[in-house]
């Protein structure tokens, strides 16, 4: 037992050590965005955290990530997201921002017909929608529907998104820190394992109003950042989580602070509150801007011109 359990320096650690010590330690999967990649890459056996009140487009920066992750870097997504609706609701969604225009005509769908066919092509390939009907799904049974699903199909799942974590039985080993907690334990575990990124959305509990003002100099309350703090068990998510990210969409017509101007009125701000390891990326913030028709975010450049996501740049790739 002594001997899978404690590791002493053998030959192929020391090669290990040794090509770690040449080489350095090298950054994650690319998700799309230059300014984000600075903050947060994605690596096989990692988690990414991600802390959001209602209605800042959580699952539609997950879907931005994770179809770029898919699109730039071959990855396969397991996704469970009961609030999105049923598995065709999702794909739905997914194939909206593969085609960067609605998916449904009557909602100014354009694509000819082999476009969308490709689209759906592409799509079956790369995501897979574990039913949100299944109103009992526990921890134990979503990591057996995934690993399941790579020995049925003989494909190896890089990520897998569960979205929000309260759609997720995990309460039944008693109170709810001592239940987080083992659950958390073991999707580190489960993530390591079977070297799959495991990415979880958390809901805010109640966050007090701060105070702003807006651009006709009128005061305005509303809701501040999210921090750790800021969701049930954070304490307990803050000690298991290697990636944290607080996602919030910034009040209409509020002065940033920060630059004397008025916030964007599609901006999603995703602040980095937790990296590590450290060599994966570091903690700041990045603005994300929403496009509704494609469904897609977009970083600005010079003179507000949106960049979307786009392939890791050629001087980028030895990073």
């Amino acid at each position: 037992m002594s001997q899978k359990v404690i590791h002493p320096i053998n030959e192929e650690i020391r090669a290990n050590l040794l090509s770690l010590r040449s080489d350095g330690l090298k950054k994650g999967k690319w998700s799309g965005f230059a300014e984000l990649y600075e903050h947060y890459t994605v690596k096989e056996g990692g988690t990414t955290y991600f802390i959001a009140p209602p209605a800042v487009g959580k699952t539609a920066i997950t879907y931005e990530l994770t179809m770029n992750l898919a699109e730039y870097e071959g990855c396969k997504v397991a996704i469970f997201t009961p609030e999105t609706g049923s598995p065709v609701d999702v794909y739905n969604e997914l194939l909206w921002a593969k085609l960067r225009e609605p998916f449904l005509k009557h909602n100014g769908g354009t694509k000819t017909e082999k476009e969308v066919n490709d689209a759906i092509d592409w799509v079956a390939e790369h995501f897979f929608v574990i039913d949100p009907m299944h109103l009992d799904l526990t921890a134990n049974s979503y990591f057996k529907a995934i690993i399941d699903l790579e020995e049925e199909r003989d494909i190896k799942i890089d990520i897998a998104v569960i979205d929000p974590m309260t759609e997720l039985d995990i309460y039944g080993e008693g109170a709810r820190d001592l239940a987080l907690g083992n659950f958390l334990t073991r999707v580190r575990r489960f993530s390591s394992m079977y070297k799959i990124h495991t990415m979880i959305a958390f809901h805010t509990k109640a966050i007090q109003l701060v105070e702003g003002t807006d651009v006709n100099g009128q005061k305005v309350r509303f809701y501040p950042p999210p921090q750790m703090s800021d969701i049930a068990g954070g304490e307990m998510a803050s000690r298991k989580g290697l990636f944290i990210l607080g996602l919030w969409r910034p009040p209409l017509n509020v002065i940033d602070v920060d630059t004397g101007l008025p916030y964007k009125a599609n901006e999603t701000r995703i602040e980095i509150l937790k990296a590590k390891p450290k060599a994966l990326g570091k903690v700041g913030k990045v603005s994300l801007h929403y496009d509704i028709y494609s469904s897609r975010y977009y970083q600005l450049g010079e003179g507000d011109k949106p960049i979307w996501s786009a392939p890791k740049p050629y001087h980028m790739e030895d990073k």
